[in-house]
């Protein structure tokens, strides 16, 4: 009996592991194109994300945090959120965000 309590605690813990990893697996450098203003995205293993844009042929950088819920992640900036969907290393944010690809 303490045999398949070890065993099933054990695949509890690993399941854990595995979604943690998964939701984190969108960490790292992106370059963007294709949308108004973006140039690139930053997401840090912390839940905090830099943002690179050229506004007004000025770059700016705005720190902010992301979230990740199943294949969207979210990044909030001064307090407000964009969505966007990651798919085989790609944050798609649509015509306004544009594509931003894992560098």
């Amino acid at each position: 009996m303490k045999i398949q309590n070890i065993g099933l605690l054990g695949l509890t813990v690993s399941t854990a592991l595995l979604l943690v990893s998964c939701s984190k697996g969108v960490k790292g450098t992106y370059a963007c194109s294709g949308g108004i203003f973006l140039k690139s995205i930053t997401l840090d293993s912390d839940d905090k994300a830099l943002v690179t844009g050229n506004v007004f042929g000025s770059t700016q950088q705005k720190n902010g945090t992301y979230s990740v819920k199943g294949d969207v992640v979210t990044i909030t900036v001064d307090g407000s959120p964009t969505p966007f969907i990651y798919k085989d290393k790609t944050l798609d944010g649509g015509e306004l965000g544009g594509r931003c690809i894992a560098e």
